[in-house]
């Protein structure tokens, strides 16, 4: 497998907070041992089993994505699936708030979840992270013979499907 030039990961501010929630869900489930050692209640058995499940949910959401770009693909793991993208089949990247939207075939074909927009961004038309790892993808395609558009909400920027 070929080296990554450039990974990306959901946020660091998100990853804190799911971090210190899944640190709250051990404590929480070591507090439930605790007590049903002592006691013997088997009311506590059902939180006891649903904790760690949860927790685990939250680290596959939140830290398993991820979107990495080499010298000839791009690789958009979510949290059930691996996708590998031919940078020269990519006709645009469109950051949303779902994720990078990968366009292949004249259809939206693959979303990244790692890096997301917010519907806030969008509507101000504020450039930010997804729009520069776009454009960074869009660079990539580009370098390797891609017929790759520019993204489209950055501004002066048509939308994929129209003419200019």
């Amino acid at each position: 497998m070929e080296t990554p030039l450039a990974t990306w990961r959901m946020g660091t501010g998100i990853r804190v907070f799911v971090g210190l929630v899944i640190v709250a869900l051990a404590v929480l489930e070591i507090g439930f041992a605790s007590v049903l050692v002592d006691r013997r209640d088997p009311g506590l058995v059902a939180p006891l089993l649903l904790l760690p499940g949860l927790a685990g949910w939250l680290w596959w959401s939140f830290f398993r994505p991820s979107i990495s770009l080499t010298s000839t693909e791009l690789v958009l793991r979510n949290k059930s699936r691996t996708e590998r993208v031919d940078l020269r089949t990519i006709e645009a990247v469109m950051p949303s708030s779902e994720g990078l939207v990968v366009f292949v075939g004249g259809r939206p074909a693959y979303v990244g979840w790692a890096v997301q927009k917010s519907n806030l961004a969008m509507w101000l038309r504020r450039v930010g992270r997804a729009d520069q790892v776009a454009e960074q993808i869009r660079q990539a395609a580009l370098a390797v013979g891609a017929p790759v558009r520019p993204a489209f909400g950055l501004p002066d920027t048509p939308p994929p499907d129209s003419p200019a």
